[in-house]
């Protein structure tokens, strides 16, 4: 029997209300969200620690844990400044009050500096988070994201995260940005461990979206599918995990192309992974 929570994304599902959003949580099979902390959801940054309140106190009346929150904290570089932008501190409160523990972020780069002065911007933004950490006791979790301007893998993430608490500034891991990175799942994972608050698990593979005949520079797109089906080997990185003895949140972030079956995969994919951690 795995010890891990497994938690989905929910951001497919912003038409139902709360309690109809508990009820289809659990029916299929997860027992924890990941919540988008958005405008146009049910609990949006405008309602502040009551309505984060009301989202674990309701949520949870169906047995479902709040175990991250996805929220706008704009960690963007602009000009090279190191300020902070769009930091509300509200979310920390408001996540420190419900015990929610990650606030997951995907980190971007500005296009105009060069790696290193982004690397050191973006630290200069985080060091400025750190005290909400701390005062708040949330961690801000990043993700890589693939891209032509982002943190694209795990090993860039490491050196990003490496002189800081995992407790305060943390790394998400992302089977599904991982894989379209190249990545081997076991050593990805080994770089980041001690760092590691979270892992994703989703997938997708590259196409070629202009035939390979034609003259031109190749055009690649991104089909996101279920767990057996992308590039990055969900088995393995089970394997890796479970070699850690990994008690910490299994997010599944609903991400497919095929939209207008979201709920299927979601359902196929949660009993995949609970059988790959043995549970």
């Amino acid at each position: 029997m795995s010890l891990n929570r497994f938690s989905v994304f929910t951001k497919p599902w912003k038409t139902q209300s709360l309690d109809e959003l508990g009820v289809l949580v659990r029916d299929m099979g997860y027992d924890a969200v990941e919540y988008p902390l958005r405008d146009g959801f049910q609990v949006g940054p405008g309602d502040g620690t009551e309505g984060i309140l009301k989202l674990r106190k309701i949520l949870g009346s169906h047995g479902v844990a709040v175990s991250s929150l996805a929220a706008g904290i704009d960690v963007h570089t602009s000009d090279g400044k190191g300020e902070v932008a769009g930091v509300n501190e509200a979310v920390f409160a408001g996540c420190g009050e419900a015990e929610i523990p990650v606030i997951r972020i995907c980190q971007s780069f500005n296009r105009n500096l060069g790696f290193h002065e982004n690397m050191d911007a973006l630290r200069r933004k985080y060091d400025a988070i750190v005290p909400l950490c701390e005062k708040h006791r949330v961690t801000l979790g990043v993700q890589m994201h693939y891209g032509e301007a982002d943190i694209t893998g795990s090993y860039d993430t490491a050196l990003l995260l490496k002189d800081y608490n995992p407790r305060h500034i943390a790394a998400v891991w992302d089977a599904g940005h991982s894989g379209l990175a190249g990545e081997n799942p076991r050593y990805a994972l080994d770089c980041l461990w001690d760092h590691l608050c979270m892992v994703n698990f989703k997938a997708a593979y590259w196409y070629r979206k202009n035939p390979a005949a034609l003259a031109e520079e190749a055009r690649w797109g991104v089909q996101w599918v279920t767990g057996p089906s992308g590039m990055c080997s969900w088995r393995a990185a089970v394997d890796y995990l479970k070699s850690r003895d990994y008690r910490g949140t299994v997010c599944l972030p609903a991400e497919y192309s095929d939209e207008a079956n979201v709920e299927r995969y979601a359902r196929e994919d949660i009993a995949y992974i609970k059988g790959l951690f043995g549970g």
